[in-house]
């Protein structure tokens, strides 16, 4: 069984080539398979309060420190991401005065 890595890196680029789903970085490309229009990799928000939540892939923008869990080096299995904002409140009762 292939041994699994993970790293950090900064999102250059994404696009869809030829039904691969490819996030591009410096100075390495990275990608995951498309099947029936779906990536088979969860991503997860890790930080304070967001212990492995998952969320959709349009969370990504060019630009985002990563992390990425990789199979046989370039193949992603997992992405981490950082949460940019913190919330201090779920109710928006606390913002009215």
């Amino acid at each position: 069984m292939p041994e699994s890595k993970i790293i950090s890196i900064i999102i250059k680029d994404m696009k869809i080539i030829d039904n691969k789903f490819i996030i591009e970085s410096d100075p390495n490309s990275y990608y995951i398979d498309i099947i029936k229009g779906s990536i088979n990799c969860p991503i997860v928000m890790k930080g304070d309060g967001y212990e492995d939540k998952i969320i959709p892939l349009s969370y990504l923008q060019n630009g985002d420190l990563i992390k990425l869990k990789l199979k046989n080096n370039n193949i992603i299995n997992k992405i981490y991401v950082k949460p940019k904002y913190v919330i201090l409140s779920e109710s928006s009762e606390d913002y009215i005065s």
